[in-house]
């Protein structure tokens, strides 16, 4: 019995010394795992920590990002402003353009024309200094003679040259006035003309106009009183050509100071 006993209380020493044992290891396992939760806890702290920076950081990111797209776009629309003053400012600057283009073309029509009148002007400028130099240079020829202060002239016996003694105006010296004759001083073609008077009754006057021997005018009357007659023509004339008057035989003329018997000429152009 005793041994039974015996065996008995060192069964349950056995197992409470297991039980122990089991206590203990268990009590380490849990030790061993705690520890283990405890790095994990704080190693989870740290990849917390790390994670909260992290997002921190691109908080911050993100925040920037945003001030830089606010700026984007306040930058964009102030941009869009641009654009739009630019294009308002095209289209004023078109509508400018357009304006000046038009004033610009009406310029240059009213140039055109002011050229073709400057042309115009020009041409005729030179037309009269030409011929202002071709009358320059051309021979000045004109006379106007009166016949003389002594009233009566004739009858004579034979037709007679005409001297007209009083020159009015002798320009070119071409009428000579000791023999009556005008003499062309150069080719041209000349205007002539004369006018004639007697006042007396019952008589019989006339002149007779001669280019070189031929005779070309001739006029007269048979006057009851006061007699003007005049004549005249356009000649053509060689240099040294001579126009002068005669009075036929038998015919009267009658002159005074009143120059009722004039003789005149003047070229009108040369050839």
């Amino acid at each position: 019995v005793r041994g039974v006993l015996m065996k008995s209380e060192q069964d349950d020493v056995e197992k409470t010394g297991n039980e122990e044992h089991g206590k203990q290891l268990t009590v380490c396992n849990t030790c061993a795992e705690l520890k283990e939760l405890r790095d994990m806890a704080t190693e989870q702290r740290v990849v917390m920590q790390m994670l909260k920076e992290k997002l921190s950081e691109q908080a911050a990111e993100l925040s920037a990002t945003k001030n830089e797209l606010q700026q984007q776009k306040y930058e964009q629309q102030t941009l869009k402003n641009d654009v739009q003053q630019l294009k308002s400012e095209k289209e004023t600057l078109k509508n400018e353009l357009k304006r000046v283009t038009s004033e610009l073309e009406t310029v240059r029509r009213e140039n055109s024309a002011l050229n073709s009148q400057i042309t115009v002007f020009e041409s005729r400028m030179m037309l009269v200094e030409k011929t202002l130099e071709d009358d320059a240079k051309r021979p000045k020829v004109a006379f106007s003679v009166g016949l003389t202060d002594s009233g009566a002239v004739g009858p004579f016996n034979v037709e007679t040259t005409l001297v007209y003694k009083k020159v009015f105006y002798n320009l070119g010296g071409a009428y000579n006035p000791i023999t009556g004759i005008f003499t062309a001083p150069t080719k041209g073609v000349y205007y002539l003309r004369f006018t004639a008077f007697d006042h007396r009754p019952n008589i019989v006057t006339g002149i007779t106009m001669y280019h070189n021997q031929k005779s070309v005018l001739h006029a007269g009357t048979w006057p009851d009183r006061n007699a003007y007659y005049s004549n005249a023509i356009v000649l053509e004339m060689e240099e040294g050509d001579v126009v002068y008057m005669k009075i036929p035989k038998t015919y009267h003329l009658f002159d005074n100071a009143n120059n009722s018997c004039t003789l005149t000429g003047f070229l009108l152009f040369p050839l």
